[in-house]
């Protein structure tokens, strides 16, 4: 993982916990008064291999809002 300039130790480690479980698809980090965002996705996440131009926002979300968890059946 980068080296982030206005995020200490802790927060890296947190990061970097949150990238690394097999529950989160998406991390993005903007550090306060820092131009730069950060972007951490998961390529194995289903939701992200439907492109995303051939439907509206609301209706994205309201896919995302029923779709099972992580571990749970359908």
């Amino acid at each position: 993982m980068m080296h982030l300039p206005g995020l200490n130790l802790i927060e890296r480690l947190a990061l970097r916990i949150l990238v690394k479980s097999p529950r989160t698809s998406l991390v993005i980090v903007k550090e306060l008064g820092w131009p730069g965002i950060y972007v951490a996705a998961n390529t194995d996440d289903p939701m992200l291999a439907e492109p995303a131009g051939e439907e509206p926002a609301a209706m994205q979300l309201e896919r995302l809002y029923h779709a099972p968890s992580y571990g749970e059946d359908e």
